[in-house]
């Protein structure tokens, strides 16, 4: 819920409209939540240290840190809304806001097969560079070769004023007949012109 509601959200909506109020009230009802759970999750497990047996404490492991991360952060979101500051408008506290899009990963942490799944590819992230390395050498060679075949052949003539309105091709086979009637000779963003542009375009 609390992240079909951070979807909901959005910095255009009316500030003062009754669709962000509702989302206000629903975001402070998610933090409270979460801290009132985080707390009790401190106290039955320790914060860092355990004297009362096998139970592992609640900041040695990464999702409870994740966790602590989010509570802590919507807290003080939540602490500056209730004193007064728009934390949208202060450019320094804007990624507090941010901040809040990490609330989804709180999931993983609740499923044990999501977490074996993230677990297992972060595990395969040493193999997975050698995978990009052969990739990017196969993009590399046919980059090249694109750059020997169609170097130069993606510039087509525009007109100067309205770049949507393009001057009849029939009449224009080289830059020159382009700037002779008035048009501006362009590029094409994606082109071959150079190995890292060809690269980019294959990607």
């Amino acid at each position: 819920m609390s992240s079909i509601s951070l979807a909901i959200d959005n910095p255009l909506n009316d500030p003062n409209g009754t669709k962000q109020a509702a989302l206000t009230i629903i975001d402070i009802i998610f933090t409270c939540l979460f801290s009132i759970e985080a707390t009790i999750k401190i106290l039955a497990k320790g914060l860092m240290f355990n004297e009362m047996g096998p139970i592992e404490p609640y900041l040695k492991s990464y999702w409870n840190m994740l966790d602590a991360f989010v509570v802590f952060f919507s807290l003080i979101d939540l602490a500056m809304s209730i004193i007064g500051i728009d934390v949208t408008q202060l450019k320094s506290l804007k990624a507090l806001r941010a901040f809040r899009a990490l609330r989804p990963l709180r999931m993983i942490a609740r499923d044990e097969g999501m977490r074996l799944v993230v677990n297992a590819l972060l595990a395969s992230l040493p193999s997975m560079t050698n995978v990009l390395m052969v990739f990017s050498l196969f993009i590399l060679i046919f980059g090249v070769m694109g750059v020997g075949i169609f170097k130069g052949t993606f510039y087509n003539c525009q007109d100067k004023w309205d770049a949507t309105v393009e001057i009849d091709m029939d009449l224009v086979d080289t830059m020159e007949d382009c700037l002779s009637r008035g048009g501006e000779w362009v590029n094409k963003d994606s082109n071959f012109d150079t190995p890292l542009s060809a690269m980019i375009t294959l990607f």
